[in-house]
């Protein structure tokens, strides 16, 4: 019974975070903004990967949605590019 109500509460949270994540929010996201803007436009990220070399940190934020996935990147908490799509 436990495993089918988290079963149900993972549902309910990705069908939840499902919302924002959209080609029209998607198109949103522009160069410059920053990675609080990004979560606040499409919600927290499937996967962050990080790294720092010589003083300058980037990030990818990876999105998952079924088949479909999109990549944000950020060097110093600005975005530089966006690839992939929801559909």
């Amino acid at each position: 019974m436990y495993r089918l109500m988290r079963q149900v509460g993972w549902l309910a949270l990705l069908a939840a975070c499902s919302g924002k994540l959209t080609n029209h929010n998607l198109a949103k996201v522009h160069h410059g903004m920053s990675a609080a803007e990004v979560r606040a436009l499409l919600g927290a990220p499937t996967r962050v990967e990080t790294s720092e070399t010589l003083g300058i940190r980037g990030s990818s934020y990876l999105y998952v949605t079924g088949r479909h996935q999109v990549r944000i990147t950020l060097v110093n908490d600005a975005v530089i590019g966006k690839s992939g799509n929801f559909e």
